[in-house]
């Protein structure tokens, strides 16, 4: 009786941490937003040390499948909901930032710039050799990629190639640190991250069309290789989960460490 007694005390117990929103935030999706999160993750559990919240990557569509099956409180996402699928109906997207992706190149690629048309040619496998853009030396081209689960993957696809795809011949990595890692040491490599990473890479990054990334030339729109960040919840957010979207978008983290990272703010969502 006393075993009983002490599971039903443990179970109400449980359920009343639960009412209480005393469950941690679970944040799980795209690894190209994976720095800004986690940022704001430590920053907001500065000022409530009562809240836990959990980052971890995995890839856009892990994100959104998660949350979708009500697993995780949040998923974090570079591409939209599908929006014809009825498995992400209740979905409620939050638009969190603008993120601009960069081409990256191994550090021995002697070419500073690529144009759109150019940029479509290597991707696709029709350009193999820097030499034909301008590399003074035969230097084959390897392109470094990520899987279908990764949003990263789908914004090139959507802003740079369109209808056409990619080149079988890639290395597929699981991540956009695993892509930096091999864009650094694979010569002659190609590949593509968010602009946040940069500071931690050691990569360089080429201008599209003659255009550098930056939070200017997302502004002005001369600069095109750029994705939404979205927050993903089940349904309408509430307790923590809803405290710690209203932190993210909050003035205070928009105009301030979002900012500094590369991103560009926005501060409701009726702001893109």
């Amino acid at each position: 009786m006393l075993k009983k007694l002490l599971l039903v005390s443990v179970i109400c117990f449980s359920l009343m941490l639960t009412a209480c929103g005393t469950k941690p935030v679970t944040v799980v999706g795209s690894t190209a937003l994976l720095p800004l999160v986690r940022t704001a993750a430590d920053m907001f559990m500065e000022i409530h040390p009562e809240i836990t919240v959990n980052v971890s990557g995995g890839g856009s569509f892990t994100g959104l499948a998660q949350v979708a099956s009500g697993y995780i409180s949040i998923g974090t996402s570079d591409v939209p909901a599908p929006p014809d699928d009825p498995f992400y109906t209740d979905l409620v997207e939050h638009v969190i930032a603008i993120a601009p992706f960069v081409i990256i190149v191994h550090n021995d690629v002697q070419v500073d710039n690529l144009t759109h048309e150019q940029l479509v040619g290597i991707f696709t496998g029709r350009i193999t050799n820097w030499q034909e853009l301008g590399h003074p030396a035969s230097l084959p081209i390897n392109i470094i990629h990520r899987p279908p689960s990764s949003g990263s993957r789908k914004v090139i696809q959507e802003t740079v190639l369109g209808t056409e795809q990619f080149s079988l011949n890639a290395t597929v990595m699981n991540s956009t640190g695993e892509m930096l890692k091999s864009v650094s040491m694979i010569t002659g490599s190609i590949g593509y991250c968010d602009y946040a990473y940069l500071t931690k890479a050691d990569v360089k990054p080429l201008k599209h069309n003659g255009v550098e990334a930056s939070f200017e030339s997302v502004a002005d729109n001369s600069y095109p290789i750029i994705a939404y960040g979205r927050m993903y919840t089940k349904g309408e957010p509430s307790g923590y989960s809803k405290a710690f979207l209203d932190y993210v978008l909050s003035e205070e983290f928009q105009l301030g460490v979002l900012a500094e990272m590369g991103y560009v703010p926005v501060l409701t969502n009726d702001a893109v």
